[in-house]
């Protein structure tokens, strides 16, 4: 399907099969995984859906599912214990090859979970040489912000 007439699907549509909501989401296309992503946040209620996103292969939508855990939760659409029952899968993006989403992992998803009590501190440090990686690469900015607010310190050889 071209672009346009996905993008045009995604964004006049309220009642798609999750099916072809997970092909979006997969999709090599940024747009098209904006778009799909958008369309879960205003019409997706499907509980087991929304926990299959907490873990779902793409980590670019994962991140977005675990970035979007505190409005999921304050909604009723998912409870703290079945999203802390999942919580290995944000543990994984925080050592992600992907950069920006480990990146962002550590500078935008971590805080909301602690607060939420969804991982803990203890858990959190045994992850930190994977934060330090980041140390001289276009994150570096993001990284020495983390390790301040977390207190998290790197070796460096």
């Amino acid at each position: 399907m071209e672009k346009e007439k996905v993008l045009n699907i995604l964004r006049n549509s309220s009642n798609l099969p999750l099916s072809l909501i997970k092909e979006f989401l997969s999709d090599k296309d940024k747009d098209i995984k904006h778009e799909a992503w958008n369309y879960v946040i205003l019409n997706v209620k499907d509980k087991e859906f929304l926990l299959e996103l907490l873990s779902f292969h793409d980590t670019g939508t994962r991140y977005r599912a675990w970035n979007s855990v505190p409005e999921f939760i304050i909604s009723g659409r998912l409870t703290l214990e079945e999203v802390i029952s999942r919580k290995r899968y944000f543990l994984e993006m925080l050592k992600d090859d992907n950069k920006v989403v480990r990146a962002l992992s550590w500078y935008v998803t971590l805080k909301p979970l602690l607060e939420m009590k969804i991982v803990k501190m203890e858990e959190i440090l045994s992850y930190s040489p994977f934060l330090c990686e980041l140390i001289n690469s276009e994150f570096h900015d993001v990284v020495l912000d983390t390790m301040d607010e977390f207190r998290i310190t790197c070796k460096f050889i």
